[in-house]
């Protein structure tokens, strides 16, 4: 075999090999998201933990931080809030929720996730929801159950799951109310339903 011949059969092979290695690096995968920490119990509203998502990736085998590209979400909007730098704030202590990292990988959808819980569930602060009458313009609500008389007394507990009914009562110079944050409203009334902490708000006009 000349020497000429020699050189091309290496040329040859390295190119091969070259091309296997970029391909390798090209086709890696994302196999796993592992979110950290696992859990958070929250003590206290307005507490908050930065979670992390590790990704397990193929070809060639590699765990990094993918914090920055995933999704993150939470299936309990009415526990916690998060913001899209993965910065989860406790909007209650009670009841339990999972916080969610996924990203699309062509073909699939890789997800991991973390459980979230509140310690106070079962407490009777946890059996309560809190109903706040916000008023913009000149008039004044009460609600069906003769505590909130707004201004004056605008925000009460009732028991979680209830059904509160508002009457808006217009004011000097005033004539009508909009609702803002009605589980259902028809003209001067609203009806709230409170399987969570809610803020109602009558404008006058």
């Amino acid at each position: 075999m000349t020497r000429k011949w020699f050189s091309i059969i290496v040329l040859v092979a390295a190119a091969t090999f070259l091309l296997n290695v970029s391909s390798c690096g090209y086709n890696q995968h994302l196999v796993s998201i592992q979110v950290v920490p696992p859990g958070a119990t929250f003590t206290a509203v307005g507490s908050s933990i930065i979670f992390k998502a590790m990704g397990t990736y193929d070809h060639p085998p590699e765990t990094k931080d993918i914090t920055n590209i995933v999704t993150w979400s939470v299936d309990s909007q009415n526990l916690v809030t998060i913001t899209n730098t993965s910065l989860v704030t406790a909007l209650s202590i009670c009841g339990s929720g999972n916080l969610t990292a996924s990203y699309y990988d062509s073909p699939n959808l890789v997800t991991g996730s973390a459980l979230l819980t509140g310690d106070g569930a079962g407490t009777a602060a946890c059996n309560e929801a809190v109903l706040t009458v916000n008023i913009a313009g000149a008039g004044s609500v009460t609600d069906s159950t003769s505590v909130i008389k707004c201004p004056g007394t605008c925000s009460a507990d009732y028991p979680l799951g209830s059904t509160i009914g508002l009457t808006a009562t217009p004011g000097t110079g005033a004539s009508q109310v909009t609702w803002t944050n009605c589980s259902s409203f028809t003209g001067d009334t609203c009806a709230v339903v409170l399987n969570f902490n809610t803020t109602v708000t009558a404008t006058f006009n």
